[in-house]
């Protein structure tokens, strides 16, 4: 999996934090810091604290990441880094055997991959030129015209669905889901291979009838089949060295159970699956 940086949607659950924004940003563990102050000596912008506390004051701080090439303990770090297509296609190459094996490929993510379309674009031409398979995850709130210029080399697009309900939808990502929708019809129409993915959120969509409409939409766009991917609370360190709150802290995983539990019942011609 590839994972570019940027996204439209502020998803207050999301599992990569660290790549809703287009900028590098810096993370740092405190429980690994062993105060030795050589972030203090380095960091341009003096975020770095003090040596009686380190810290890392994101009003300051650039995300250069100077601090963390001196971190001994890697306390401080970067999750991300600037890559030309080739140089990108290196690492990718390293995996061939899998690909062979599994009949997989490369798969781009996020953030939202296609919020770099030309990248992605380049990357596409790389990938087919060497056979390798290619698929995208996305949260689809891109101009249509980032997908078109991914239709020529992606073999499969899996499809966040997260609502149907607009209102809901923006209150909890930040924005409707009208052009998501939207561009799920075309991409069908376009006789793509489109599997819908729903993370099922406790009071968010943990519901039959909100996970009944996503069925509804997807048997009426023409999708493959839908996802259903019980929330997890994986990320939830990653707030904490991003120096922010997580969203939920009360709410617990889902079991598999559960969300099997809350889908049955639901009539629907569709192929679905838990835990996709």
């Amino acid at each position: 999996m590839v994972f570019l940086k940027g996204c439209t949607l502020r998803c207050r659950w999301c599992c990569n934090p660290e790549a809703m924004l287009p900028e590098l940003v810096l993370m740092f563990n405190p429980a690994l810091c062993i105060g030795c102050g050589a972030c203090l000596a380095v960091c341009p912008v003096h975020a770095s604290g003090t040596v009686d506390k380190i810290v890392v004051d994101r009003t300051r701080c650039t995300g250069c990441g100077a601090c963390a090439e001196v971190c001994f303990a890697e306390a401080k770090y970067r999750m991300e880094r600037e890559m030309e297509a080739e140089e990108l296609m290196e690492e990718i190459r390293k995996d061939r055997t899998f690909y062979g094996r599994t009949h997989g490929g490369v798969t781009f993510s996020g953030g939202e991959a296609l919020l770099q379309p030309a990248f992605l674009g380049e990357m596409l031409t790389l990938c087919r030129k060497e056979g390798i398979g290619t698929a995208v995850e996305t949260c689809e709130n891109v101009p249509w015209e980032n997908f078109e210029r991914t239709l020529f080399g992606m073999d499969e697009y899996l499809y966040d669905i997260k609502h149907t309900d607009s209102a809901r939808h923006r209150e909890y990502t930040g924005s409707g889901c009208e052009r998501i929708m939207e561009n799920c019809r075309k991409l069908i129409s376009c006789g793509k291979r489109v599997v819908v993915r729903t993370p099922v959120i406790p009071e968010f969509n943990f519901d039959r009838q909100s996970l009944a409409g996503i069925l509804r939409f997807a048997e009426e766009a023409g999708a493959e089949e839908v996802n259903f991917l019980p929330y997890h609370r994986y990320a939830a360190n990653k707030y904490l060295y991003l120096g922010r709150e997580y969203w939920n802290p009360g709410i617990n995983k889902l079991e598999r159970a559960q969300v099997e539990e809350c889908l049955s019942g639901i009539k629907t011609t569709i192929r679905f699956r838990v835990d996709g």
